[in-house]
């Protein structure tokens, strides 16, 4: 794929940042903030965490079918495959072996899958397996328990553990009898049918791997009563060091209902994303309000495209994409612990359609402290505080002409306008409290929003635009754009996303069904920023 800078002509004055992104839309080596003003080295990563191969028995795409697409086709820097852990497990080629254990598919037919086309074809690439569990009493969420070489074994070993004692998904016969007579003679009994048990897998994993594992929220209202929002605080408070991710980009957005979002879903998706993260002021505001440190993702939720005459997602980096910096030089063997770390950090950005691919967003203050996206920028009360924002647009997308013919090539829409978000950061909710059940944060707005009259083009090809306030309390800033103008029927209103619409299938006409659905989702695109947190002294 060509990607060019198309015009979409970005304010003012630029401060001392080097470049976040090149035309390649896929790496840049460059200086971004740090601590004290302090520059350090690294690059951006582009990914997808929530990727399912024929292993999950409601998936279809063959193993070596999805790393093609996302590495040769969509450049893609790492895959995190997080197939489901159910008892109804096939193999990487999708036939169906009679059920098996997921942690049985993933150490006779995964892992060595896996091995063997890394070995072959993708040894630059990170690829690493995750799970996606069927949480009691709630929704899915992504499970990743890493290893490397010297504690694989040890690692595996706790899968198998996590799979017995907090997935229901599976019958005690389906283990063999000296596993099921190790864990008794342990004391391990089985946690799997309650909130609290939900609560009890997170709490093991903090206690366990803290520094190896992490969590993440899937398409979280998918259904309206999966979660309530102190329910998601419990989460958050049980395992603050794993729970720290949440996909509001929601995947299986090749659906006639977006993101597969239904009649079931607490307000099905607003261009593309859940209410989660859409709706201004929501719970993820509520959650940054408190300043709890959990960030936004995007990804593909891939099962297959399409089998006609259904579809379901896109190919991982198709349409979604993460960008996360990691430290380090362009070229560097990327490991699973070091994108941990860097997803851990909230320094993210994530986007539907390639409508941006490099965002430099920072705060600066006089002395020249800066602080990127995750990060908290100390200020004493009355100082002036500069936001930098700089982006790039490639000229083309990955949308095909005719779908499914693989000529991933049509022009990019562009940035219409970038919606800075501003909200107040108070003291963290008590358990039990008003404040715990609350899942609204009144102080959130749109504090400006920028258009092609407030940027211009610098030469690096970044679009620039700054804007200047005085710090008076704590609160953080996030980003969202969109290609859509303000006021776009169905689309937007006075900026604001609306519910995607359906799209049906009429006189099982599948061709014309597929195309109206990638019509739909490439003429509503957004990109998303974390946040930056500012906290105020005197």
């Amino acid at each position: 794929m060509t990607n060019r800078i198309v015009v979409v002509p970005l304010l003012l004055a630029i401060t001392a940042l080097n470049s976040c992104g090149t035309e390649d839309n896929h790496h840049s080596t460059s200086d971004n903030s740090s601590d004290n003003g302090s520059a350090r080295q690294g690059h951006w990563v582009t990914g997808d965490l929530h990727v399912h191969t024929a292993l999950s028995q409601d998936a279809r795409s063959p193993l070596a079918d999805v790393l093609s697409h996302g590495f040769d086709d969509f450049g893609l820097d790492y895959i995190s495959i997080s197939n489901h852990m159910r008892n109804n497990s096939q193999d990487n080629d999708d036939n169906d072996l009679g059920g098996l254990l997921y942690y049985d598919a993933l150490t006779t037919y995964e892992l060595p899958g896996v091995a063997s086309l890394q070995a072959e074809k993708y040894q630059d690439k990170l690829i690493y397996s995750t799970f996606e569990w069927d949480m009691p009493t709630h929704e899915h969420y992504n499970v990743g328990i890493l290893w490397d070489d010297a504690n694989k074994a040890e690692r595996l070993a706790a899968i198998k553990e996590f799979e017995y004692r907090f997935s229901y998904k599976n019958n005690d016969s389906d283990f063999s009898e000296a596993d099921l007579q190790a864990w008794k003679d342990k004391g391990i009994v089985r946690q799997n049918a309650t909130h609290e048990d939900a609560l009890a897998a997170l709490t093991w994993l903090e206690e366990n791997f803290a520094d190896s594992s992490y969590g993440m929220l899937n398409h979280p209202r998918r259904y309206a009563n999966s979660y309530t929002i102190a329910e998601i605080r419990e989460l958050n408070d049980a395992a603050p060091d794993v729970f720290f991710l949440a996909e509001g980009m929601v995947g299986n957005q090749f659906n006639g209902e977006r993101g597969d979002y239904g009649s079931s879903s607490a307000d099905g998706v607003h261009g593309g994303v859940d209410p989660v993260v859409s709706e201004l002021g929501g719970w993820w505001d509520a959650l940054l309000g408190e300043g709890r440190k959990i960030w936004n993702t995007a990804n593909s939720d891939h099962h297959f495209k399409t089998r006609i005459p259904y579809a379901s997602g896109y190919y991982p980096g198709e349409y979604a994409k993460n960008y996360t910096w990691v430290e380090g030089q362009k070229g560097d063997h990327l490991d699973s612990q070091t994108l941990l770390s860097a997803l851990r950090s909230g320094n993210t950005f994530s986007v539907f359609g390639d409508l941006i691919n490099a965002l430099d967003f920072s705060l600066q203050d006089h002395n020249g402290t800066s602080k990127t996206m995750g990060g908290n920028l100390s200020v004493a009360k009355g100082e002036v505080v500069t936001v930098t924002i700089r982006f790039k647009v490639p000229e083309t997308n990955n949308r095909e002409q005719v779908v499914n013919d693989e000529n991933y090539n049509s022009a990019n829409p562009g940035v219409h306008h970038v919606d800075l978000i501003v909200g107040d950061v108070g003291e963290k909710a008590a358990h039990g409290s008003a404040a715990y059940d609350n899942g609204h944060n009144d102080s959130t707005k749109v504090a400006k929003s920028f258009t092609a009259s407030d940027w211009y083009q610098d030469n690096e090809g970044y679009y620039v635009m700054t804007y200047t306030f005085t710090a008076e309390k704590d609160q953080y800033l996030r980003l969202r754009g969109s290609n859509l103008d303000y006021n776009v029927e169905g689309l937007t209103v006075n900026g604001e996303p609306q519910r995607s619409e359906k799209v049906v299938m009429t006189m099982d006409d599948y061709l014309k069904y597929y195309e109206d659905v990638n019509n739909r989702n490439y003429a509503d695109l957004w990109f998303y920023s974390n946040p930056i947190f500012v906290s105020v002294h005197n």
